[in-house]
């Protein structure tokens, strides 16, 4: 038992495992109620179709009694109007079928027309085309050995009667005057027939006088039974008086029709433990027509509960196999991720998730785990070139400086001395050149654009005071720009490199702008002069020169370690660009990113 819980922790510890256990048990789960619902559905659906079938079958046999029991009650209707039948049937119903024969005879020689008119061709005529009528029996009430019959079908007659040896009325219209005991009319037996009887009445004193039966083959019941499609059903139709005048049964009880009602409804009955359903037309002429459908003969429902319970096992075996197909592919591709990521905690930074060819979202986590890893090591590798060139530039600087620090505190004292001895030009000088100094020491290396700016005017004072009059700046820099943040001294050798290779001393036209250019996302700081410009060819080797990288340590902070400062501190996108401007001099452009943030 402690194994079985050990083995379910040790499975539902993985997420996928969970994920999988979970998913199956509502799958298996849903698709149970799902199809058990279905089924049931369906089931009633199939009942109910198959009552309702029944029920058309019974309205189809009870539709055909109904216009044979019409068609009867017209003749006798007809009959009790023709005078002379009526007195023909009240004869032999009395004297019997020979004295019957003298009086028809006597009848008819009196009768002006040569066409008989007697009971035989009455209901020759009335019935002679229907094929189903088998025979009409008259019969006395007084005197049951008293019978006259019409056979309209001698073959089905004589088939329809039980022993061979009994059989009557071979003959048209062949009359009994006196029969055997097992000869009478009611005693007769008969097979696939329906006896429909009506009573004759003295048409003057109303007396009853006898009894008229119609006897119909069951062939068309029959067919109409046998026609019906579905599940195995039985048929039963019983007279007035509760016995079964026809019957077309598959298994039912017998005993079972006694607790049926006598009225036309639907209904199930369980009679020894098994289900019957039963249709019922009842009041309906002198018959009562019962349809019964046993609970077993649904083979039909069977056959579809057992199709739907392989369905069920089938769906849910492929569902399981779909699901644990999907969670394991899913926890394959996760632990594969995280072997990288322990891979890379273990500092090797060149593993790498393999793509896959599925688009989810563990393909782009893997996508971004890769790249992220790409611009770690490209930050790595350029974090470590920055801080050198910085280091380089700095180091470059304080050679140059010297001393700053002795420096600095040697231009204030020289500074106050020339005040005193009232040299102003000399203070101011060495105050300008005192904050540029200051402004080197400061260990920051990005600053706000804005600080950038004030230093390099700084130094164009200081070389304003060199070349009086000679030097005209503009500064044109949007307010909502100062605060981005910018490399430490990417100016200030701009405007030096100015002043060396550009500047005219000779000229009092002199011009320096220095503008800023807000773009979508990036600024540009420019810096346009009118000196002595450079060609093509020149402008080509410059920017050249720009690209290349050092093969050793940097001996200025010119151009191109401005260049290549932005470059790793930004990305490829972003340096120095020179271009020949209007004023017939360069144009130096430092492109930044607009938030001043690093490309990494």
């Amino acid at each position: 038992m402690k194994i079985w819980r050990k083995a379910l922790r040790r499975f539902t510890h993985n997420i996928f495992n969970r994920l999988f256990l979970i998913s199956s048990i509502t799958i298996v789960v849903t698709v149970i109620v799902l199809i058990v619902t279905i089924t049931k559905y369906y089931s009633d659906i199939i009942i109910q179709k198959e009552v309702n079938i029944n029920n058309r079958t019974l309205e189809r046999v009870e539709d055909y009694v109904s216009d044979k029991d019409l068609d009867i009650k017209k003749s006798i209707r007809d009959l009790y109007i023709n005078e002379g039948l009526i007195d023909d049937i009240s004869f032999v119903l009395h004297n019997g079928y020979v004295d019957y024969l003298e009086y028809r005879l006597d009848k008819f020689s009196q009768n002006k027309s040569f066409i008989p008119d007697n009971i035989e061709t009455y209901f020759t005529n009335y019935f002679g085309q229907d094929s189903e009528l088998n025979a009409i029996s008259i019969c006395s009430l007084e005197d049951p050995t008293i019978e006259y019959l019409v056979v309209n079908n001698n073959i089905q007659w004589n088939n329809s009667i039980v022993d061979s040896d009994l059989i009557l009325g071979n003959l048209v219209g062949q009359g009994i005057e006196q029969v055997a005991e097992e000869s009478l009319p009611s005693q007769r037996k008969l097979k696939n027939t329906i006896t429909i009887k009506k009573i004759i009445n003295n048409p003057v004193t109303l007396k009853n006088i006898g009894e008229i039966s119609f006897y119909f083959s069951t062939d068309r019941i029959d067919r109409i039974l046998k026609k019906r499609e579905g599940v195995s059903n039985s048929f039963f139709l019983l007279d007035r008086d509760g016995d079964i005048a026809y019957a077309f049964n598959n298994g039912v009880p017998i005993s079972m029709l006694n607790q049926i009602k006598n009225e036309t409804n639907e209904t199930e009955i369980e009679w020894d433990s098994a289900n019957y359903y039963v249709n019922t037309i009842a009041n309906k002429g002198e018959f009562t027509y019962i349809g019964v459908i046993p609970d077993k003969g649904w083979a039909e429902l069977s056959v579809i509960r057992g199709t739907m319970w392989i369905l069920i096992i089938s769906v849910i075996v492929i569902a399981l196999l779909v699901t644990y197909s999907i969670t394991f592919n899913y926890s394959r591709r996760i632990k594969t991720i995280v072997s990288v990521i322990r891979q890379v905690e273990e500092r090797n930074l060149d593993a790498r998730i393999p793509e896959s060819k599925h688009k989810d979202e563990l393909t782009e986590i893997a996508v971004n785990i890769n790249s992220m890893l790409n611009e770690l090591n490209i930050y790595i590798h350029q974090f470590y070139l920055l801080n050198i060139k910085q280091q380089q530039a700095e180091l470059k600087a304080l050679q140059a400086q010297i001393d700053p620090h002795f420096l600095f505190n040697t231009l204030e004292a020289i500074r106050m001395v020339a005040i005193v001895e009232g040299s102003q030009t000399s203070g101011k000088m060495i105050f300008h050149l005192s904050k540029l100094f200051r402004y080197s020491l400061q260990s920051n290396d990005t600053v706000p654009l804005y600080t950038e700016i004030e230093n390099v005017n700084q130094y164009i004072k200081l070389m304003q005071f060199k070349y009086p009059n000679k030097l005209q700046v503009r500064f044109d820099v949007p307010s909502d720009v100062k605060q981005i943040l910018v490399q430490k001294l990417i100016l200030q050798p701009i405007i030096e490199n100015y002043f060396i290779h550009g500047f005219k001393k000779d000229r009092l036209d002199n011009q320096l702008i220095i503008r800023v250019i807000e773009l979508e996302d990036q600024i540009n700081i420019i810096v346009d002069d009118n000196g002595k410009g450079m060609t093509e060819e020149r402008l080509d080797q410059v920017m050249r020169y720009l690209e290349t990288i050092e093969n050793e340590e940097v001996q200025s902070i010119g151009l191109r370690n401005i260049h290549q400062r932005l470059k790793l501190k930004y990305g490829n996108a972003f340096g120095i660009t020179i271009q020949t401007n209007e004023y017939a001099g360069i144009s130096v452009i430092l492109s930044i990113p607009k938030r001043g943030d690093r490309h990494v």
